[in-house]
C-alpha cells in the first residue's frame, strides 16, 4: 500500500489531475454505457423480429401462390369432364380409345407439363379395363400395395402433398360425380429444387446461422435451406413450445418465426440465433465507448496542451531519426521555431546536409578512381605506335599472300581501335560489339576454329551507348571458363542483345560444364586479373545505377549465361 502511495506521492502534478478526472468521470460514463447497450439491445432486437417476420410473410405468400398455382393446374386436370368421360368409360372398340389417348390426352397433358416447368411426372393411375399409356397412364396395381400417398388418397377428397424420399409429390382422386366408383388419381411429381428456389435464393444478410425450413402436418421436414442444420431443425419440431419469438435447443436461445401453408398444410420455419441479432447492439456499444474514451482524451488534452505540444515536436523529429537511421538521407530537416527543440531539429538538419556531401563526395571519388584506373588501361597501350606496326604487318601479309595473318591483323587493329575509344569512357552498343565480334574472331583463329559463335542481335539497340569494353570480358571469360574447360563435344557461344521496355539486356552464352554453387557468389566479388567481370559490374553500377550490372546464371554440365543489364541511354556530350 505505501509502495502505491509513493507512487502516487511522486506524480506530476498533471498527471495526477488527469488521473483524478479520469475516476470521477469514469463511474456515470460507465452507467450510462451499460444503459445505453442494455437499451440499444432489446430495441434492436425488437426492430430486427419485425424485420424477419414481414420478410417471413413475404416469403409465405410467395410459397402459398406456388402452391395455388399447382392446385389450379390440378383442378384443370381432375375437373376435366373430357378426362372425365375418358377414364369413366370402359372401351370396347381399341379404335376409340386410340383416337381418345392420341387426340385428346397426350396433347392435353403435354400441354399442362409445358405450362408448367415445375412438373416432372404427370401419370393418372386408373383401375378396370383401361390400359397403360406411356407414363400419362399407369395400372393402380402399381401401386396399391407399395405407395404410402395411395392410401391416404383414396380417403383424401381433396389434393394432397406428399414427401416421397426426396421428390415432391401431389396427387388427387378424380371426383366420382358422372360414376359411382372411383376412376383414377392424378399424380404430379414435381421438381423440389425450382419449387423452392424462392427459398433457396433468398437471405437475410443476418447470420450464417440462421435458417429456413418446412414442415407438414407430421413435423416432417419438407425443405430445408441448411442441410448441415436438420439435427437443430429436428429439435426444433420436437419442442411442444415452439411458436413465433423466442425457442431454447441445445442451450443456445433462437428467435424463431413460423408462417402457415394454407394450401399444402405446411409450415414455414425461419429461426437464428440471439446473439447473432444481438452484434448490431455491439456496434452501438462500440460508438459508445468510443465517445466516452474521446470525452476522456479532451479532457487530458486541455489539461496538458502545452505540455503536449512540445512532445509532440519531440516525437516528429525522433521519427526524422528513426528515417534517417534506415537509410532515408534525403530529407531538408528545418525548423522555424527558436527554442531549445527548434535547435535541435535544426542542428540535426545541418549534421544530415554535410553527410550527404561526404556521401556524394565519395561516390564522385569513387567514379574518379574507376575512370583513372581504365584510362590507365588504356594508356598501357601506344595507339600510334601499334596502328603502324599492325599496318605494316598487315601490308607484308597481303604482299605475301597471307590473307588469313591479314584478316587476323585487320580485326586485331579493329578491337584495339574500338577498345581505345578515343580514351572515352563510353561508346556505342554498335562500336561495343564490333569490338566484341573482332575479339571473338581472333579467339577462332586461335582456337583453329574448334567451336561454334552465333548472334541474336535486335536492331534496334544499335542507337544506346554502354560503358566502353563492357561485353568483351564477358565473352572472354565465357571463352577461358567455358569453351576451354569443356572435355567432350564441340563448344558453343551465343550472344543475344534484345531490348525490352525500359533497358537493354546482353547475354552471353557458352555450354561448358558450368560453375559450382559455391563458386557462383564469388565471381562478382573476387578481384580476378587484368580487366574482370568484377571490373566491368562495378563501373555499370557507377555510371548507370545499383539497380543495373551483371548476373551470372550457371549450371553444372549445362553451361553459363552471364547476363549484362543496362538502361536504353543515349550520350549527348
Amino acid at each position: 500500500m505505501s509502495r502505491w502511495l509513493d507512487v502516487l506521492r511522486n506524480m506530476r502534478f498533471k498527471q495526477k489531475l488527469i488521473l483524478s478526472y479520469l475516476v470521477v468521470s469514469l463511474i456515470p460514463l460507465a452507467l450510462l454505457g451499460t444503459y445505453s447497450y442494455n437499451q440499444s439491445k432489446l430495441f434492436i432486437q425488437r426492430q430486427a423480429i419485425q424485420g424477419l417476420q414481414n420478410t417471413v410473410a413475404t416469403l409465405a405468400r410467395g410459397m402459398n401462390d406456388k402452391t395455388e398455382q399447382v392446385e389450379r393446374t390440378v383442378d384443370s386436370v381432375v375437373m376435366n369432364t373430357g378426362l372425365q368421360r375418358i377414364f369413366g368409360t370402359n372401351y370396347t372398340s381399341l379404335t376409340l380409345l386410340s383416337e381418345d389417348l392420341r387426340n385428346y390426352v397426350s396433347p392435353y397433358f403435354s400441354m399442362i407439363k409445358n405450362m408448367n416447368t415445375d412438373i416432372l411426372q404427370l401419370t393418372v393411375y386408373t383401375s378396370g379395363s383401361m390400359p397403360e399409356y406411356g407414363e400419362f397412364i399407369l395400372s393402380l396395381n402399381r401401386i396399391k400395395e407399395t405407395s404410402q400417398w395411395y392410401k391416404d388418397g383414396v380417403e383424401l377428397k381433396k389434393t394432397g402433398w406428399f414427401l416421397e424420399g426426396t421428390e415432391l409429390a401431389v396427387y388427387r382422386q378424380f371426383p366420382t360425380i358422372l360414376y359411382n366408383q372411383m376412376t383414377g388419381i392424378l399424380y404430379l411429381k414435381l421438381n423440389i429444387e425450382r419449387f423452392f428456389d424462392s427459398l433457396t435464393s433468398v437471405t437475410t444478410a443476418q447470420s450464417a446461422r440462421e435458417g429456413i425450413f418446412i414442415s407438414d402436418p407430421n413435423n416432417r421436414i419438407v425443405y430445408s435451406k441448411n442441410k448441415d442444420s436438420m439435427a437443430i431443425q429436428k429439435q426444433m419440431l420436437q419442442n411442444p413450445k415452439r411458436s413465433t419469438g423466442m425457442i431454447e435447443v441445445g442451450g443456445l436461445p433462437y428467435i424463431m418465426i413460423q408462417e402457415p401453408l394454407h394450401q399444402a398444410n405446411w409450415t414455414l420455419y425461419y429461426y437464428i440465433p440471439v446473439q447473432d441479432i444481438s452484434m448490431d447492439a455491439t456496434s452501438i456499444v462500440k460508438a459508445t465507448i468510443a465517445l466516452i474514451l474521446t470525452c476522456m482524451v479532451l479532457l487530458v488534452a486541455l489539461i496538458s496542451i502545452f505540455s503536449h505540444s512540445m512532445i509532440k515536436r519531440i516525437y516528429h523529429l525522433n521519427k526524422l531519426m528513426k528515417q534517417v537511421q534506415l537509410g532515408n538521407l534525403q530529407m531538408d530537416i528545418r525548423s522555424e521555431s527558436r527554442d531549445e527543440i527548434g535547435e535541435l531539429t535544426n542542428r540535426f538538419g545541418v549534421m544530415l546536409r554535410r553527410i550527404n556531401e561526404l556521401v556524394t563526395e565519395v561516390y564522385q571519388n569513387k567514379l574518379i578512381q574507376k575512370e583513372a584506373e581504365f584510362k590507365a588501361l588504356q594508356a598501357q597501350i601506344n595507339p600510334h605506335f601499334l596502328y603502324n606496326t599492325l599496318s605494316v604487318i598487315n601490308w607484308k601479309s597481303l604482299k605475301i599472300g597471307a590473307t588469313d595473318i591479314s584478316h587476323v591483323v585487320t580485326m586485331l587493329s579493329r578491337f584495339y581501335r574500338t577498345a581505345l575509344n578515343r580514351g572515352e569512357s563510353l561508346t556505342t552498343l554498335k562500336d561495343e560489339l564490333q569490338n566484341t565480334q573482332s575479339f571473338l574472331e581472333i579467339q577462332l583463329v586461335m582456337h583453329d576454329y574448334s567451336f561454334e559463335v552465333s548472334y541474336q542481335i535486335d536492331d534496334e539497340i544499335y542507337q544506346y551507348d554502354t560503358v566502353n569494353l563492357s561485353i568483351q570480358p564477358l565473352v572472354e571469360n565465357a571463352i577461358v571458363h567455358g569453351i576451354d574447360q569443356k572435355q567432350e563435344g564441340g563448344g558453343k557461344l551465343t550472344i543475344m542483345a534484345l531490348a525490352n521496355k525500359d533497358a537493354i539486356e546482353i547475354h552471353v552464352t557458352d555450354n561448358g560444364p558450368g560453375i559450382d554453387k559455391m563458386l557462383l557468389g564469388e565471381i562478382l566479388i573476387k578481384q580476378s586479373k587484368g580487366y574482370g567481370l568484377k571490373n566491368v559490374n562495378e563501373r555499370i553500377k557507377l555510371v548507370f545505377g545499383k539497380e543495373y550490372g551483371i548476373d551470372v546464371i550457371s549450371e553444372v554440365g549445362r553451361g553459363t549465361t552471364m547476363k549484362m543489364t543496362i538502361p536504353k541511354y543515349r550520350n549527348t556530350k
